[in-house]
């Protein structure tokens, strides 16, 4: 089938409000782009420019919509003077903290929130040259601005951080306070450089899932920060984030939904719940003034053949093409680094198939 709108034409569509020709395909298609290069994927997340080359090749191959993005599940602990180690090894898919920077409740109060005016901090140089990168194509700046509690849960020894929650709740706050902090940080550091006008910020984290906390610990350690951090996007003058609630967070949407009641914010948020949200559950909290994503689940990319794919996103699509605010079909979280190329190319082609307005 002919293609009638550019991938940049269909996602302005959506994202004023219009309809395009057909759904766009966002398919969170991080380290999975590093084999199209051959680069590796311990290059392509401790080299920016690499990074951005390679999503940006993956881009144009396959045709989908995504725009070049960094930022990984673990960051945090790099930028506040913890090690990681970058994905070099056999079956490693992503940066993984190597050292702590907060190991007992005492090492909190040593932290120093990073200063964006001097060095950038870990992670955010290589930000900074995809930003860059981006930028002078005319495209969004993606950078991760979130989540402060999947980012404290990696600077502190992840279950200490989750024992703080209940034993040492003020520790636990302090610690949250400053992750916000940095985040606040850096929202100024891009929005200055390159336009608010001009950045697709993304927060979001599988920490703050109800597999590992309550909705009641939820509204207590996590949405404060993460209030605080979308107001300050509001307030800066971003017209657009994607969120992305990681794992199953059906149980916090109805604080997800007061975040917007709450700022008063006339943005548009993009929403890419894990697979556990259906979408019908999605258009109905957010489908009246967001966009909502298709969210297939990754392991599919991994287990399913070329032809149960496309009428697996076929069925997604139809659930969720004619959400009032927009649609797009995306992978329920990263595309696995792994997958075969015609696996991705399913989603194009369910797009095609399923997906057209027109």
């Amino acid at each position: 089938m002919t293609q009638r709108m550019t991938p940049p034409e269909r996602m302005m569509a959506v994202m004023s409000g219009q309809r395009p020709d057909r759904v766009p395909v966002i398919p969170f298609a991080l380290g999975y782009s590093s084999k199209i290069t051959g680069i590796s994927l311990g290059d392509w997340y401790a080299d920016g420019d690499k990074c951005f080359e390679a999503q940006f090749a993956s881009m144009r191959l396959h045709g989908y919509e995504e725009t070049p993005m960094y930022g990984y599940a673990s960051m945090g602990a790099l930028e506040f003077g913890g090690e990681i180690e970058y994905p070099y090894g056999k079956g490693q898919g992503a940066p993984f903290v190597k050292k702590h920077p907060v190991n007992e409740i005492e090492d909190i109060e040593k932290l120093e929130v990073p200063d964006f005016n001097k060095e950038l901090p870990g992670a955010y140089k290589q930000a900074d040259k995809l930003a860059s990168r981006c930028a002078e194509l005319g495209l969004p700046v993606s950078v991760q601005v979130g989540s402060s509690f999947t980012a404290a849960s990696v600077i502190a020894n992840t279950s200490e951080f989750v024992s703080w929650l209940i034993m040492e709740p003020k520790a636990a706050h302090s610690l949250l306070d400053k992750v916000c902090s940095m985040f606040i940080n850096a929202i100024d550091y891009f929005a200055e450089k390159y336009g608010a006008e001009n950045m697709l910020p993304f927060d979001g984290g599988p920490s703050e899932s109800n597999t590992l906390i309550s909705a009641e610990m939820f509204a207590e350690f996590a949405y404060p920060y993460m209030k605080r951090i979308h107001t300050h996007l509001k307030d800066v003058g971003v017209n657009s984030v994607l969120m992305h609630p990681c794992s199953d967070q059906n149980k916090n949407i109805p604080h997800y939904v007061k975040l917007r009641e709450e700022m008063g914010w006339a943005g548009k948020y993009v929403w890419l719940f894990g697979p556990e949200t259906p979408v019908k559950d999605q258009i109905k909290a957010f489908g009246g003034h967001d966009v909502v994503c298709g969210n297939i689940n990754p392991s599919l990319f991994l287990t399913e053949s070329y032809e149960d794919l496309v009428e697996i996103c076929g069925q997604n699509i139809l659930e969720g093409m004619h959400s009032p605010s927009g649609y797009m079909l995306a992978a329920g979280c990263e595309f696995p680094p792994n997958a075969e190329p015609i696996k991705l190319m399913a989603m194009l082609d369910a797009a095609e198939k399923y997906g057209r307005y027109e």
